[in-house]
């Protein structure tokens, strides 16, 4: 007899052995998930493993890195001086509420 082991999966994966289980016991295979991992890991190639297993880029970073110009002119290069202070120009609208504040 094999020597088994316990091997914690996620929800989703869980989710996703059950459902095959299901569907190989419906077409009258008698078949356990135990049986399903096994053939799986010992049939998968390993470099299709390498492709699925590698790091998702960050799209997200990549185009903050890598700005692309639109060629459209905003303030965007003025924001930090607003935060921060640098530029003391508060805009009307904003000035205006707050004088509203105060009364």
């Amino acid at each position: 007899m094999p020597s088994t082991a316990s091997v914690k999966i996620s929800s989703d994966a869980k989710i996703l052995l059950d459902t095959l289980h299901q569907k190989l016991r419906a077409t009258g295979m008698k078949i356990t998930e135990q049986k399903i991992l096994d053939t799986l890991i010992e049939y998968t190639d390993l470099t299709q493993i390498k492709k699925l297993l590698q790091k998702e880029e960050n799209v997200a970073l990549t185009m903050l890195q890598k700005p692309v110009n639109w060629g459209v002119e905003d303030s965007s290069e003025n924001i930090d001086k607003y935060v921060y202070g640098e530029i003391h120009e508060p805009s009307t609208r904003y000035l205006s509420a707050r004088r509203r504040k105060k009364r």
